[in-house]
């Protein structure tokens, strides 16, 4: 195994590509949320739980936790929060107990279609300084980079 210098140029524009994402990803999340704060003191995790089966319907833990990049375990808890809440509904899936299907109740559809305007807004008007041909490059970009799972 090599080890990698902090001095080579790839590792130093790496390097330089993460804090960048990093800090913009931060940055851009940051202000989205200032100009619509999360309602009912929902975390950021509840909130891409709620904001997913919003837009794709009904889904397993399983599927869910691929969607926000969290672990079933992470989402097993998320969910047990929300569902106490009352914002979703979780039920088993026939055929398999360990399987749990998420989806959202009247009350977490009455909320999202309250929030997700406003939040949409704010994400849209940090967008803003970038032109759309722009904002498409970064969007392709961000993918194949996400989407980069190189073996070693």
């Amino acid at each position: 195994m090599s080890v990698i210098s902090c001095h080579d140029p790839d590792t130093r524009r790496a390097l330089k590509l993460f804090v960048c994402l990093t800090r913009a990803s931060e940055s851009f999340q940051r202000g989205a949320l200032e100009a619509a704060p999360l309602p009912g003191n929902l975390t950021l995790s509840q909130f891409a739980v709620l904001e997913a089966l919003y837009h794709v319907g009904p889904l397993t833990q399983t599927e869910v936790g691929r969607k926000v990049l969290k672990t079933k375990g992470n989402v097993s808890l998320v969910a047990r929060r929300l569902a106490d809440r009352g914002l979703i509904r979780c039920t088993t899936t026939a055929g398999d107990r360990r399987s749990h299907r998420l989806e959202l109740s009247e009350a977490g559809r009455k909320l999202m279609d309250d929030y997700f305007p406003r939040i949409a807004e704010g994400f849209t008007r940090r967008a803003e300084v970038l032109t759309a041909e722009e904002q498409e490059t970064l969007t392709i970009l961000a993918r194949k980079l996400g989407l980069n799972r190189r073996k070693e």
